[in-house]
């Protein structure tokens, strides 16, 4: 009983992830930085996200493994799975989350700060659950394992990366006009992200110990 529990609140921890994507797509505060990479290879090269999302899962996963010294092994196709699922969540989501794009900026960045909690939220009821992390998080994991460090500072070290990413490849693809489609909420959570992931551990695992 207890294992099924922890599944159910695993899949609401997936769709609650998908939700908070929404939430920050309907702003007008721009991407995360991984979101803003993606988007400088979608307009770059150009690739359509149907493929671009799977093959940068890939990549993640690879790296992950790499970092890890694991050996490559049918698990591999999982993580990617899951964050597939991740991407219908966001496009249902996108269905019923109204858009504040045109309202002002304390709506737009009450979304966000909804979405950060949403996410540190979300991404710690999936490590305590136990079971796949998506393919980000899964390569996030690689490196909080690597250097010894808290989930959520490795999340700033993940996002520094992505965002270090977006400048150069903006470079390569000539998208300065478009400030290698860099936002106010590519900064935010640049900066924060990995703090509220921290911040919100313990109260999140207190309650699931209670709960499950």
């Amino acid at each position: 009983m207890k294992r099924y529990k922890r599944l159910i609140f695993y899949i609401m921890a997936l769709n609650l992830l998908g939700l908070s994507i929404a939430l920050i797509q309907n702003t007008n505060l721009g991407m995360a930085p991984w979101d803003a990479l993606a988007r400088n290879f979608y307009e770059g090269v150009p690739i359509r996200y149907t493929y671009l999302s799977p093959l940068l899962s890939i990549i993640l996963i690879l790296l992950a493994y790499l970092i890890n010294f694991e050996k490559l092994d049918y698990k591999i196709i999982i993580p990617i799975l899951i964050s597939t699922y991740i991407g219908f969540a966001i496009d249902i989501a996108l269905l019923f989350v109204p858009s504040v794009i045109e309202l002002g900026f304390l709506f737009n960045y009450l979304y966000l700060l909804i979405a950060m909690i949403l996410i540190s939220i979300g991404l710690n009821v999936i490590i305590y659950c136990g079971y796949t992390l998506p393919a980000l998080e899964h390569f996030i994991q690689a490196i909080a394992r690597r250097l010894k460090i808290s989930f959520g500072k490795a999340k700033l070290v993940g996002e520094i990366i992505a965002f270090s990413l977006t400048i150069i490849f903006g470079f390569i693809f000539s998208h300065q006009s478009q400030s290698f489609f860099i936002g106010e909420t590519t900064i935010i959570v640049l900066l924060f992200i990995g703090f509220f992931v921290d911040l919100f551990r313990k109260p999140t695992f207190s309650i699931l110990e209670r709960v499950l």
